[in-house]
């Protein structure tokens, strides 16, 4: 039976949204693993105890440290060897559990990531990877996101292969599409480091290892040119965080708008209520709740970090994802492509 080491304390609903989470997970699953969750007795025991968990396969680990979201991420792994972010890593470590799962301070899990297991053979640097809405069935990822903002163009192309196997593997996407993002679709555009990595893509294209379309821009991305879309990452995390305050920008224009409208005559109330059903429809491509979170690709051990606002929904999913990558055993495929480069 496969275990999940769960973060109680990470995010920033934690650990409520954490407890609801694992027990949705276990209960959906019907005990199919265990779940061994790792927080603060004092906060979380008592979430527990107002739920019915006698028949599931859940056990509680007390940790007495919390890394929370204004840590520096270096210096927390450092000194909090007893936070429930490192402990549950080390459990990885130790073979006590198959995954870990945290919707913590992402730079402080990359951190610990490393610290605790390592890298996979044959990886310069891991990295991670982040879901973008797109108008046609299938997946986008945009790859670094922040985990790597001075990357070298070997860099770049090791990004695009372990995400083609992800995407192949543990979403079922036969041919990933990869685009590299630069100013223009011509292979002479951009900073030099670019046109370098341009050529490396086009030689891993050859050699089989993934299915490069050559350069994108911006605009390509929502539109579904690539399934990958490889940038720094100071790039990707800059789109990212741009990507993550449209829907809510949009809705403080959206809702003054429509109250104007229905207090001046123009829109009576049942308009205005389907008028809110389609904005919030328009916005379901952006929820990246239904995959929960991301993995850190190269490090090894399965490492899946979701956003500081998860809910329980969102957790539920992440260790979904944790089991699907061990399932598909993503990280051997990994592993296998680069070491025999």
């Amino acid at each position: 039976m496969l275990r999940f080491a769960v973060d109680a304390m990470g995010g920033d609903n934690a650990p409520a949204c954490v407890v609801d989470g694992v027990i949705e997970a276990l209960r959906e699953k019907e005990n199919r693993f265990e779940i061994l969750l790792i927080g603060q007795e004092e906060q979380v025991q008592p979430l527990l105890d107002r739920q019915d968990i006698g028949n599931l396969n859940l056990r509680f680990i007390h940790a007495p440290e919390v890394i929370t979201m204004h840590d520096v991420p270096a210096i927390a792994v450092k000194t909090k060897q007893e936070s429930s972010l490192v402990s549950g890593l080390k459990l990885c470590k130790a073979g006590k559990a198959d995954a870990f799962v945290s919707a913590g301070n992402t730079g402080a899990q990359m951190a610990a990531s490393l610290f605790v297991l390592g890298r996979l053979p044959g990886v310069m640097r891991p990295t991670i990877a982040a879901y973008f809405p797109r108008l046609q069935d299938g997946l986008t990822n945009v790859v670094d996101v922040g985990a790597n903002v001075d990357c070298k163009p070997e860099h770049l192309v090791q990004f695009a292969e372990m995400l083609t196997i992800y995407q192949r593997d543990a979403a079922g996407i036969e041919k990933p599409l990869t685009g590299l993002l630069n100013i223009g679709e011509e292979e002479n555009k951009g900073p030099e480091f670019l046109k370098q990595a341009h050529a490396m893509l086009r030689d891993a294209d050859r050699n089989g290892k993934i299915n490069f379309i050559g350069n994108i821009e911006g605009n390509d991305i929502l539109l579904a040119k690539a399934n990958i879309v490889v940038c720094d990452g100071l790039v990707g995390n800059t789109m990212l965080k741009f990507g993550e305050s449209i829907p809510s920008f949009l809705a403080s224009i959206f809702k003054p708008s429509i109250q104007k409208l229905v207090a001046s005559g123009k829109l009576d109330h049942q308009a205005a209520e389907v008028a809110s059903d389609v904005f919030m429809q328009m916005f379901q491509p952006f929820d990246v709740e239904k995959f929960g979170g991301v993995p850190f690709l190269g490090v090894n051990g399965i490492s899946i970090v979701g956003h500081g606002r998860s809910s329980a929904r969102a957790i539920k999913n992440m260790i979904s994802m944790a089991e699907h990558m061990i399932e598909n055993k993503v990280n051997q495929h990994i592993a296998e492509a680069l070491t025999d480069e």
